[in-house]
């Protein structure tokens, strides 16, 4: 590793800095180093919450207890614990100790994460019941507190040096559990600058943000989130996204934004917010306004929010239901494109889960628009363009109909050579239709009937069922 060379600057002059050991800077671990991560959790990572330090309170079921004694319990914006050990020193053992403190705490809950946060808020000064530190621990996570990933800890080394040992023992930890466990090396150290003393805090493993630069082929067979590395891969880019947007300009000031429910909440709970926005359709929209701490502009109040706390107040406004959302997935351009997807490269959605729906609707039946796009978790009017406009779609969107039962103004096929109208097609299938050229509601089949078959149906229809709409 190269050596640092720091300068104390002042127009022409340049002093330079004397790196010296905390000890010899009279600094201590537990009463300066220690306060230094409270004041400021950033140098433990971004978006960090101290949740308490120092603490020693384990037991089994049986009353057995341990003493061990963690330094630092923070929970980050993804809502994944972070696990701080700190050393003034070099220390051999110090991912040993970690290792400990990771697997005691991943046993929390939100209800006793909570109440340890409470005790440490109070002992600081700041009275605090357990229900109001869960609801400051909920507003701070961007989304709900999953259970999987609070169980899955981040670990950060902190000393002023990590020996060999240590650095090949982290590297194997990590690799062995492809990535499940998350170690990071972080180093402190002193500098004298004349008669002032100065640190610095720094990255050593893993290389910060060299995933984001680095190309591989793309791996066109992903499918959703499942394993809890991934569920936590993803927390954090929730986590992410309000900075990444800020810092790459990716969104113009005033840029207007729609709510747009997703499938992380079940149906019954977006049909009542898509309702509760109909009553009053300012509710469902915002603009950017490009400030970290407020980037959303709400219509429904004219207040800035954070896009997660802002969703838990809709859940809770449009069902009574106190629950979180991964905020910046529910707000989209109007280019279609979530803040989540927009911030990580992500810019056009896959739309492979409506065209498996389409596929299994069975001659005879019919859907509509707002029945396929409650099971996949996007506004209706977006299932209907992208029918309208998609060459790729199967075979059968002609059997996607309104939610009266009547084929959409302007439907049109793809194949040029098809005389025949929607309705014609659907006749010849055994649809009926009333006076008012209304399919028959006996014939309709449901979104959650066809997520059924989905779900069942173990390989895809063959390709050339892809051809004709």
């Amino acid at each position: 590793m190269g050596q640092d060379l720091i300068y104390l600057v002042k127009g022409p002059m340049a002093t330079p800095a004397v790196r010296i050991s905390l000890a010899d800077a009279g600094l201590k671990e537990r009463g300066d180093l220690q306060e230094w991560v409270v004041d400021h959790p950033e140098v433990i990572g971004d978006g960090v919450r101290i949740i308490t330090i120092e603490y020693d309170k384990w037991s089994t079921g049986s009353g057995t207890t341990a003493r061990q004694r963690l330094d630092v319990l923070g929970l980050s914006s993804a809502g994944q614990l972070v696990v701080a050990e700190l050393k003034r020193e070099q220390d051999r053992d110090i991912h040993l100790q970690a290792l400990t403190y990771a697997a005691l705490v991943s046993r929390f809950t939100p209800t006793t994460l909570a109440a340890v946060h409470a005790d440490f808020l109070t002992r600081r000064g700041r009275p605090t019941a357990p229900e109001e530190a869960e609801a400051q621990l909920r507003d701070h996570v961007e989304g709900d507190l999953d259970p999987q990933v609070l169980a899955n800890p981040r670990i950060v080394l902190l000393a002023s040096d990590h020996p060999p040992q240590v650095v090949t023992a982290v590297d194997w930890l990590c690799e062995v559990s492809a990535n499940r466990l998350q170690i990071e090396l972080r180093t402190v150290n002193a500098w004298r600058i004349g008669d002032q003393i100065a640190v610095r805090f720094d990255v050593m493993y893993p290389v910060v943000g060299i995933d984001q630069k680095l190309l591989s082929p793309t791996d066109i067979g992903t499918t959703a989130t499942s394993t809890i590395a991934e569920k936590t891969a993803e927390a954090t880019r929730a986590a992410n996204t309000v900075r990444q947007i800020v810092d790459n300009g990716l969104l113009d000031v005033d840029a207007a934004l729609t709510l747009q429910p997703t499938t992380e909440i079940p149906a019954d709970m977006r049909a009542a917010i898509e309702a509760w926005v109909a009553e009053e359709p300012r509710r469902g929209r915002a603009t950017w306004t490009a400030e970290p701490a407020g980037p959303l502009r709400w219509e429904g109040d004219g207040n800035t929010w954070r896009p997660t706390p802002l969703v838990r107040h809709i859940i809770k406004q449009a069902t009574g239901r106190d629950r979180g959302g991964r905020g910046p997935a529910w707000w989209v351009t109007k280019d279609g494109v979530d803040l989540t997807a927009l911030a990580f490269g992500r810019t056009s959605r896959d739309w492979a889960d409506l065209h498996q729906l389409i596929e299994r609707i069975q001659p005879g039946e019919w859907t509509n628009y707002g029945e396929l796009a409650q099971i996949i978790g996007v506004p209706a009017i977006s299932v209907g363009q992208h029918i309208a406009n998609c060459i790729e779609c199967p075979k059968g969107t002609y059997r996607v109909l309104t939610s009266t039962g009547i084929p959409a103004e302007g439907f049109r096929w793809t194949d040029p050579t098809m005389t025949q109208s929607c309705r014609e097609v659907l006749d010849s299938e055994g649809i009926t239709f009333d006076d008012s050229g209304r399919a028959n509601q006996a014939q309709r089949v449901s979104g959650s009937l066809l997520q059924q078959r989905r779900r069942l149906t173990t390989r895809s229809l063959p390709t050339s069922n892809h051809a004709e709409r």
